[in-house]
């Protein structure tokens, strides 16, 4: 139960801060479990994030299910940003999954994610969000769908260079993991399922850190330094290329 409780700790924390959940599940999987967790296991971390998401955005939820005239536009921004990384993931399916077995991949991949984050700190608020920065930010995080490519990192980070208000920026990407976790949620249902108490007690786990770590990053975005979660990126990234090449059968 203790590994499966630590993956979900890491799920928990990787999956909002820009630090690439995916990139730091598939390093788990390899190096703290006896055996690789069943994907109804992951599914269920995966849930359990996208409640987390779903309880921290209820009020701009509230508004779009409203159909508040704030927010009309929002509805398009979100369908606009989602698409592009759906067409992706549909048509180049095997390829992301081949990603997932190589440390050198991987390890290229927080290390790319670090630069991105790092140059966030010159970004400045010049911008609002509309249909063509909603695009842009789309198109990026089809990198996102790479394992140690960070899609909150990826998203957050674009549409601060496209000049977006921080929050919104922030909010935005929460808003955005909703519907791309629903659709891999669908996608991964077709296995095998089943219950167990280290499964239920992962899954609160991950759902109360969860909403411990939305509220950190928003936190953190709002005072500028989301930049500083490029040094551990980096780090990260380092230690991924050193088991890569000291332990080439990992990949």
């Amino acid at each position: 139960m203790l590994d499966r409780i630590l993956l979900a700790i890491i799920q928990a924390a990787t999956e909002f801060l820009p630090i690439s959940s995916s990139g730091h599940l598939a390093l788990a999987s390899n190096l703290i479990s006896k055996s690789q967790p069943d994907l109804f296991f992951f599914t269920v971390l995966h849930v359990s994030s996208l409640i987390a998401a779903i309880i921290f955005t209820r009020k701009e939820i509230g508004y779009l299910l409203s159909f508040n005239k704030q927010y009309k536009k929002m509805w398009l921004y979100l369908i606009v940003a989602t698409i592009p990384a759906v067409l992706f993931g549909f048509f180049f399916i095997e390829k992301i999954e081949e990603a997932f077995s190589s440390l050198l991949f991987i390890g290229l991949a927080f290390i790319f994610t670090g630069i991105i984050l790092f140059f966030t700190r010159f970004s400045k608020t010049y911008s609002k969000l509309n249909i063509k920065n909603s695009l842009i930010i789309g198109l990026f995080q089809i990198l996102a769908l790479f394992p140690g490519v960070s899609r909150s990192g990826i998203t957050i980070s674009s549409a601060l260079f496209l000049g977006i208000d921080k929050e919104k920026a922030t909010k935005f990407s929460f808003l955005l993991f909703i519907p791309l976790s629903l659709g891999a949620f669908i996608l991964e249902m077709g296995g095998e399922c089943y219950f167990s108490l280290s499964l239920v007690v992962s899954f609160f786990v991950c759902l109360i850190l969860s909403l411990v770590f939305l509220n950190l990053l928003l936190f953190i975005a709002k005072k500028g330094k989301f930049w500083v979660f490029s040094m551990y990126c980096f780090v990260i990234g380092m230690i991924s290329l050193f088991l890569y090449f000291l332990k080439p059968s990992f990949s």
